[in-house]
This record gives C-alpha cells, sequence and structure tokens, in this order.
C-alpha cells in the first residue's frame, strides 16, 4: 500500500517536486500521509483517483506508463483493513492522501 502511493508521487510529481511522508498516531487509529507536489489537479475529479483504470490526464498515459489501477488497489487494501483513504488538493498544484487504519 505504501509503495503503490510513493510510487503514484513519484510518476505524478512535478519537475523537481516534492514528497512528503508522515506516520502518526492518534488514539487506536494510524494515520499515514503522502503530499507531493503535481500538475494541475481538477479538484472535482479527486474521487475518482480510486476508480480502476482512471486516469486524471490522458497525456500521462505515455509519460508514466503503468494502468491505472495503482490508487485502486490502495483504496481494496485500505477497505479490507477497515480503514478510509481520501485525496484532498488545496491549491490545484500539491495532491494529499491520507490513509486512516
Amino acid at each position: 500500500m505504501i509503495s503503490l502511493l510513493l510510487d503514484n508521487a513519484m510518476k505524478y510529481s512535478s519537475e523537481q517536486g516534492i514528497i512528503r511522508i508522515a506516520l502518526k498516531t492518534s488514539g487506536k487509529n494510524k494515520i499515514i500521509t503522502v503530499w507531493n507536489t503535481t500538475d494541475q489537479i481538477e479538484k472535482g475529479k479527486l474521487d475518482m483517483l480510486f476508480e480502476r483504470f482512471y486516469r486524471m490526464d490522458a497525456s500521462h498515459n505515455s509519460k508514466t506508463g503503468g494502468f491505472g489501477i495503482g490508487l485502486s488497489v490502495v483504496y481494496a487494501i485500505v477497505k479490507a483493513h477497515k480503514g478510509k483513504i481520501s485525496a484532498k488538493s488545496e491549491d490545484g498544484k500539491s495532491i494529499l492522501f491520507t490513509v486512516v487504519l
């Protein structure tokens, strides 16, 4: 799960981009966050990132490879552990994935 989130961050981070990973505990919950800079993000489509085969930008197909299944696998793993995952972008130029287990 973590390797898939990091792979996604490396593929879609902007050139000279920044990737941050954090792990923390909140009560009984374990929280994993992966934040990275990226090209422009359409905020209205963030929930679709977890759909199998979804690609936010078709032009990334040739640049990054892959088939658009990585985040859907992360979603399935998180749900199998009765956790939650979310994606948000405050500025449209970075994305934050939060996993709560």
